[in-house]
């Protein structure tokens, strides 16, 4: 494979994979024992390996997609694993009833958490809301990686860009959105939170979540289980697998995720940004053309402008022929920062936090393998 411009040195290559790999093992590797210590090595070493290909040579996108991928598939498996073990099913049973939430139901349905926040203080039973832990812990998250959560830690991600993957060149061309439909997930968190407080419901679970096909967590009410299935199958085969498969584009980010949009707007508080250098820039558009998210529009390049909603993905870094495309930190551009220092930081803490998330179920579903492969 042909070296990208953004290509680091063997050895800096193999010290910051080595780097990574203690990290991970010195964050993740206390809680666990025996079989699951050795899945939780080994997945680190794993990690390393791809980081260090990323590193060594300079492409980004081939590498963050096979872990980005490995990561969702590993987190179904192991969350049915769990539900089977919880109910003796794969499906939620009429005694646990509780919306499996997510980073996206929590976005969509925000206002609900500041609502009942506000209850449980007034209560005196604040310090019993694990959701503003657990916000804090998101809050940690943005700031580190921002809009990068969507191409190297979410699940939903990870399936439709593994769809998008299926196929070597697009069977449909799809570069650009009529102007005002890239901000239609915008419009769609907007929507969820009012409707969501309003009804005091989850309602990115109740209609819009795919995964819900697999839970059984549905109204008692026939006709409106039935709507339920249909949003949810509808969804969930037009934009993960069918409109990725057919264009190579991750339709389902790009277009309806709420937290999505959530994080465009919130992530402005993460260093990191992506930046296009003027001066490099030959309009070649390619970068339009391979992006996943509909990120760069044709204007937008013109004003070598990147849009809010890219998620640090790195496919354009990687099709750009004069590495006019790089990470840059706020108010610094790239080519005026110390050679790489921006791309190094940003893929240390990406690779870091996508991996730390991904220690929750990569590993307890390779001792799942292995116990079924030996016995």
């Amino acid at each position: 494979m042909k070296l990208h411009q953004a290509a680091l040195p063997t050895r800096t290559s193999v010290v910051l994979a080595t780097v990574l790999f203690l990290a991970l093992v010195g964050l993740t590797a206390g809680a666990a024992n025996g079989e699951r210590l050795i899945a939780r090595i080994v997945w680190a070493g794993m990690i390393a390996v791809m980081a260090g290909r990323v590193f060594v040579t300079g492409r980004i996108s081939r590498w963050r997609s096979v872990f980005f991928i490995i990561l969702a598939w590993a987190f179904i498996v192991q969350f049915k694993a769990t539900l089977i073990g919880l109910t003796g099913s794969a499906f939620i049973t009429p005694d646990i009833q509780e919306v499996p939430y997510c980073h996206i139901a929590i976005a969509s349905s925000f206002l609900n958490h500041l609502y009942q926040q506000y209850l449980a203080f007034m209560s005196g039973a604040w310090r019993q809301w694990s959701p503003l832990t657990w916000g804090v812990v998101w809050l940690g998250v943005t700031l580190v990686l921002g809009q990068a959560w969507c191409s190297w830690a979410c699940f939903y991600g990870g399936l439709d860009n593994g769809f998008a993957l299926l196929r070597r060149k697009p069977l449909v061309k799809w570069v650009w959105l009529p102007k005002g439909v890239r901000d239609l997930p915008a419009a769609i968190l907007i929507a969820m939170l009012l409707v969501s407080l309003v009804t005091l419901k989850p309602i990115f679970c109740l209609w819009v979540c795919p995964l819900k096909l697999g839970t059984g967590f549905l109204e008692p009410d026939q006709l409106t289980r039935k709507l339920q299935l249909l949003s949810f199958a509808t969804i969930g085969i037009v934009f993960l697998v069918v409109l990725p498969w057919l264009t190579k584009k991750r339709a389902f980010c790009g277009l309806i995720c709420p937290f999505g949009a959530w994080q465009a707007f919130v992530g402005r508080l993460n260093p990191y940004r992506v930046q296009i250098q003027p001066d490099r820039c030959t309009q070649c558009q390619r970068c339009i053309v391979v992006c996943p998210t509909f990120a760069i529009e044709r204007e937008g390049l013109k004003q070598h402008r990147v849009l809010p909603y890219c998620n640090r993905c790195g496919e354009c870094m990687d099709a750009c022929p004069t590495d006019a495309i790089g990470y840059s930190l706020v108010g610094k551009p790239f080519a005026s920062l110390p050679p790489k220092t921006a791309r190094i930081a940003f893929l240390l803490s990406a690779w870091l936090i996508g991996g730390a998330v991904s220690m929750w179920f990569v590993p307890e579903v390779m001792v799942k393998l292995w116990r079924w492969v030996a016995g």
